[in-house]
């Protein structure tokens, strides 16, 4: 019953942490350009450069770097798990699970908080692309 509710948990928190991470766009300088053509224009420029670096394959996401994270968190957390469940006579399996099951939960966890982010060939692709535009990012929110 405890693995039900903590299972649970974890899958509301996942939610909760998606839910509320949504795509980061950039952030934009007020330089004359900026001033020139205003927000509505930028707006439109920035999605025209996400747009572009989709189609050169500049994807936003790494949805397979995010899994490895997890499950290299998972089987690392499993090997530490069983050293400590050997070392304390406890069952090793039981102790590899647990161990690895709490390890890949909160590497899940984290990269849930970090979806929002980009991946770095996206982000420079836009920069570059608003930079040849005429503007200046200075972040990414």
């Amino acid at each position: 019953m405890k693995w039900n509710r903590a299972g649970a948990l974890l899958l509301a928190v996942l939610i909760l942490a998606a839910a509320g991470c949504g795509p980061k766009r950039p952030v934009l300088y007020p330089n004359e350009h900026l001033d020139a053509v205003g927000m509505q224009v930028a707006q439109a420029d920035i999605d025209d450069c996400i747009m572009k670096a989709e189609r050169a394959g500049a994807t936003a996401t790494d949805g397979g770097e995010a899994a490895g994270n997890v499950a290299r968190s998972g089987a690392i957390g499993a090997a530490a798990g069983a050293v400590f469940a050997a070392i304390m006579g406890n069952d090793v399996g039981l102790g590899a699970a647990a161990t690895g099951g709490a390890a890949a939960a909160g590497s899940a966890v984290n990269e849930g908080f970090k979806a929002g982010d980009p991946a770095a060939i996206h982000k420079n692709f836009v920069d570059r692309c608003l930079r040849e535009k005429g503007y200046e990012v200075i972040g990414w929110k």
